[in-house]
Formats: structure tokens, sequence, C-alpha cells
């Protein structure tokens, strides 16, 4: 899913959550995280939230925020936070990105993000037919075109090595079905790497839906 992101290392999850109404208010959305007890905490409320990272380094949290106004999107940026990963605290809320100042893609949500191992964010464009690629430092370095998909919705990182970025979202010839664009051999995916410095060992204890009860990932 789109809306979680992982901390490996603390066997801890961050959620967000989302309420979509026509004019957004602070508390539409939500940034959540359970550690490997199952335990859940509020970090904090935003405007309409969506796409949720953490970094490879597990030192910042990307966040996204959404704004409405009389039905219509006005506003769509990335909040970035330094991040404790041993206790989930969030700080130093600051704009990673905003898409308005960026290139007028104000009106355009974000959807799912994910970073490849190197820290680099790719960032869905739902609507835009694109997925944008961003350095750690927030500078834009590329856009992914995605030639099936207008509303790409969610990606990530798989196939055999890792490095194959795998980005889905409604088929623009029929939008009744889902499509699949995929992009060989990018990047080693931060999931792909985890999962491959995990090899041999036990992986943590991470939270199971709900956050109420505990299991150990599988390789």
């Amino acid at each position: 899913p789109n809306d979680l992101a992982i901390a490996p290392s603390a066997g801890r999850i961050f959620l967000s959550g989302m309420n979509y109404t026509s004019d957004s208010v602070v508390g539409n959305g939500d940034l959540w995280t359970c550690d490997n007890t199952g335990a859940a905490r509020r970090l904090g409320q935003f405007h309409r939230t969506n796409g949720i990272e953490v970094s490879p380094d597990e030192k910042t949290l990307y966040l996204s925020e959404s704004e409405n106004k009389g039905g219509a999107v006005v506003a769509n940026r990335i909040l970035a936070f330094d991040l404790d990963a041993a206790s989930g605290d969030v700080t130093n809320q600051r704009v990673f990105v905003d898409f308005g100042t960026l290139d007028d893609t104000a009106a355009t949500d974000i959807d799912g993000m994910r970073t490849d191992a190197a820290g680099k964010l790719y960032v869905t464009r739902n609507g835009l037919g694109k997925v944008a690629v961003f350095a750690p430092s927030g500078d834009l370095t590329a856009y992914i075109t995605t030639p099936s998909i207008d509303f790409v919705a969610s990606l990530d990182f798989g196939g055999q090595d890792g490095t194959d970025l795998h980005m889905v979202g409604r088929c623009k010839d029929n939008d009744t079905k889902g499509c699949v664009d995929v992009v060989k051999g990018l990047a080693l995916g931060r999931a792909s790497s985890d999962l491959r410095k995990s090899k041999g060992g036990e992986t943590p204890a991470l939270p199971l839906p709900g956050c109420g009860k505990t299991g150990r990932a599988r390789k």
C-alpha cells in the first residue's frame, strides 16, 4: 500500500490517513506510527495526506499533503521531517517540494512515493502520466513517463535484482482496468536493499494490520 512506510531497523511502521472533503482543513490528514508491540501513536495532523516514505538511512520521513477549496485541488506538496526511527518521533517539519512552485501542478495529486537505495525519492503524479524523481536535497532530477497510465497511483522497485521500477494505475485506453508500466534496471530499491540486508538473519518484528498484533516478516 502507498500509505504505509517501514523503518525495518526499529520494526516500526508509519501510516498516513485521509478524510477527503471539498474544503480541507488541518485534521483531514493524519500521521501515525506503530511499534513492534503493536502500539499506535498519532504524530500529527495535517491537511489531506497520502503518500509516505522513509529514507534509506531512516533519518528522514516524507509525507504528502494536499489541499482542496470549493471542491478543487489547490495545493500539493511533500513535507520532510527529521526522524528518530527507534522512538518514532518526527521533528523539524519543512517543505521538501511544493509542486505549485516547482512546475505549476498544484492541482495534480501526489499518490504513492518510494525511495531507492541511494535516497532518491520517486513521486507519482496522479493525472499527469509521470513520476517525478528528487535527490535527497530536494532537487528535481528527472521525470519518468508512464505510457499506459495517466493516473499513476502507486510504485515500487522489484524484479529479480530489485532494480525494476513498477508503476501502476488505471489504463489510459480503458479506465476500468489497471495497467503496470516498468522501467528495467533503473536503480536498486530501498525495500529490495533492506530485504537483501536481512538475508541470513531474522527480520525485525513488524506490526500486522490494525497495529494490534505483531509477526515476523518472511524472507
